[in-house]
C-alpha cells in the first residue's frame, strides 16, 4: 500500500520540468495487453521472440467484485479498522462493504494508455538489462478513489492493483504537458512486488532475508494490545516473519505489525497520521515496542526508504527503487544501504 501525500508534491514538481514524452496508445476495457519481457515461466511468447506479461483493466463492476473477493483480509479488521476508514466510532463491515463498493470506478482510454506505455518502458528495460522475474499471472488494474483506504496511492490483493483515481490524474496530466517522472514506473514496480510475492513465495523468503528477515511456515498471532490499534494493509498478508531487534540492551525475536498510536477521535482523522510499526515479540507476550526502543531497527530495516512498517513494503520499496534507478540511485550517489539493492539485482540477474 503507497501512500499519497510525497507522490503529489513530487508529480506536480516534474510536470513543470519534466522531459517530452513518448507516445501513447489506448486500449479497451476488457482488452489483455502484453508488453515484452523476461518475466519467468508463466508467460505467453510474442513476436518479438521475448516472453510477455499480460494485463488487463477491470471494469468497476468487475473491479469491485475482485475487491470482495479477498475475503480473508476484511476477516482480518479490527474495530480501529473500520472506525478509521468509515471516519466514525462504531462502525461496522456491512457499511464498509457498502462504501467501498462505491469507490470503485471506470478508467478512462487516457489513463489506460498511461499505464500501457510505463509497462511496455518498464519490460523493455528488463530485457536490456537481463533481468528475469519470477512467474508472474496476469495482472488486473481497477480504479478507486481509493477512500476506502484512507486515500493511499495503490494496493494490492492477489494479481490485482488497485490504483488511485488521483495519482491516474496526475500521470495523465503530467504525460499530456510533457512530463516524464520516474514515479510511476517506481509504484508500478513496488505494486508488482506484491503480486510476485504472493506467487513466489521462494522469492518472497528469498527477498526478506536481504533485510535479516525469516518466514516461517506458521504465522504469528496478534495479541489484544496490538489487535486493538491494528490497521489492516491489503498488501501483508501474512504475520509469519520476524528478525531480532536489540530492544533494552537484549536481542528480541519479533515479528512486525501496522498500528495506530491512538483510536479515532473526530472526522478527518487518518490512520497514515497517527501510525507506527509495532514490533511483537515472538513468544506470544501480549505488548510491543516502537522502532525508537529498537538499537539496531535501522540495520535491521535497512535505510533506503522510510516505509518500514513492515518486511513486504520495506522491500517493495527497495524493489521499486532497484529497477527503476539500478544500483546508481536516483541521483546517482548509490543508497545507504547498497547492499539490499545488489541483492535484488543479482537474485533477478541469476
Amino acid at each position: 500500500m503507497k501512500t499519497l501525500t510525497t507522490s503529489i508534491a513530487i508529480v506536480m514538481t516534474l510536470l513543470l520540468c519534466g522531459c517530452a514524452s513518448s507516445q501513447t496508445s489506448t486500449s479497451g476495457s476488457t482488452d489483455t495487453n502484453t508488453t515484452s519481457a523476461n518475466y519467468g515461466t508463466n508467460t505467453s511468447s510474442t513476436a518479438t521472440g521475448h516472453v510477455s506479461m499480460a494485463h488487463r483493466f477491470a471494469t468497476k463492476s468487475e473491479g469491485n467484485g475482485l475487491r470482495l473477493s479477498n475475503e480473508k483480509y476484511f476477516a482480518g479488521f479490527s474495530q480501529n479498522d473500520l472506525d478509521f476508514r468509515m471516519q466514525k466510532t462504531g462502525a461496522t463491515m456491512e457499511e464498509y462493504q457498502s462504501f467501498a463498493a462505491k469507490q470503485v470506478l471506470d478508467f478512462t482510454d487516457e489513463e489506460k494508455a498511461v499505464i500501457d506505455e510505463r509497462l511496455t518502458e518498464m519490460t523493455q528495460s528488463l530485457v536490456d538489462r537481463g533481468l528475469t522475474l519470477p512467474p508472474l499471472e496476469e495482472i488486473v488494474f481497477v480504479k478507486t478513489t481509493m477512500a476506502e483506504e484512507c486515500y493511499a496511492g495503490a494496493y494490492t490483493h492477489g494479481t490485482t492493483v488497485f490504483i488511485s483515481a488521483d495519482l491516474l490524474d496526475q500521470w495523465v496530466s503530467m504525460e499530456q504537458a510533457g512530463g516524464h517522472s520516474a514515479l510511476p514506473t517506481e509504484i508500478l514496480w513496488h505494486e508488482i512486488f506484491h503480486c510476485l510475492t504472493r506467487s513466489n513465495p521462494d522469492f518472497r523468503a528469498d527477498m526478506y532475508k536481504l533485510i535479516h528477515f525469516s518466514v516461517h511456515e506458521a504465522g504469528f498471532e496478534l495479541p489484544p494490545s496490538v489487535m486493538e490499534y491494528h490497521i489492516s494493509n491489503p498488501d501483508v498478508e501474512h504475520h509469519d516473519s520476524s528478525a531480532t531487534f536489540s530492544i533494552g540492551g537484549r536481542d528480541v525475536e519479533c515479528f512486525v505489525d501496522f498500528v495506530t498510536t491512538r483510536h479515532f477521535e473526530k472526522k478527518g482523522d487518518s490512520f497514515f497520521d497517527c501510525s507506527t510499526t509495532a514490533l511483537v515479540p515472538v513468544d506470544g507476550t501480549d505488548a510491543y515496542y516502537t522502532p525508537d526502543q529498537a538499537a539496531n531497527f535501522y540495520e535491521v530495516f535497512g535505510s533506503n526508504t522510510d516505509y518500514v512498517i513492515d518486511p513486504e513494503e520495506c522491500m517493495a520499496d527497495n524493489f521499486g527503487l532497484a529497477l527503476t534507478f539500478g544500483a546508481e540511485g536516483e541521483s546517482g550517489d548509490g543508497y545507504k544501504s547498497p547492499q539490499i539493492v545488489e541483492g535484488i539485482l543479482a537474485y533477478l540477474s541469476r
